[in-house]
């Protein structure tokens, strides 16, 4: 299925003219919407993922300030997508995560339904604004992918000191996280 945007040439390569709206009109309703928009306090980023002919927002389930000191978990936030065997999923995170340190975890099962070991794959702030979510082999099926934004803040022990990982780099905290759940499409 191809998306095209309403500014894009149509298909036969030539610019559409639009038609009934004049600029003045438009410029006063864009203006408008940003008064609005711009009233309200703007909510933590959604991720979309795509498996199987399917796209979905997701919400986080816990999202926090960039510190990690003030967190929000919403435990209705629970998203499911059908998916086959050996179907991929294609991760779409805005640039608020993007600009940041994210990973994603997956897991998938075998063709008998046995859970496989958890995949991460991590980007560096700016790396990526996507990702794909590949099952190993082409009967394996995935079971969930879970996004997590890094905060500002790093892990520490008992005493405060920095928890570090085993080549010494200090483990940052998570300040997001968006898990999406697959289930066997019938």
């Amino acid at each position: 299925m191809a998306v095209r945007d309403a500014r894009s040439p149509d298909p036969a390569g030539e610019r559409r003219p639009r038609r009934g709206v004049k600029p003045a009109v438009l410029a006063g309703t864009a203006g408008a919407v940003f008064a609005v928009a711009g009233c309200g306090e703007v909510g933590p980023p959604e991720i979309t993922i795509y498996s199987d002919g399917e796209a979905i927002q997701v919400e986080p389930f816990t999202y926090c300030d960039v510190e990690v000191t003030e967190c929000d978990n919403d435990e209705t936030h629970e998203y499911a997508l059908p998916t086959r065997p050996g179907q991929p999923a294609q991760i779409s995170v805005p640039g608020e995560v993007a600009e940041t340190p994210w990973l994603v975890n997956v897991q998938a099962a075998d063709a008998d339904g046995t859970p496989l070991p958890v995949q991460q794959e991590y980007f560096s702030p700016g790396e990526a604004h996507a990702f794909t979510a590949e099952p190993p082999s082409p009967d394996a099926t995935l079971l969930i992918v879970e996004v997590q934004q890094m905060g500002a803040a790093f892990a520490a022990d008992q005493e405060g000191e920095p928890i570090r990982d085993e080549e010494g780099a200090m483990q940052p905290v998570t300040r997001g996280i968006w898990p999406v759940a697959f289930e066997a499409r019938s």
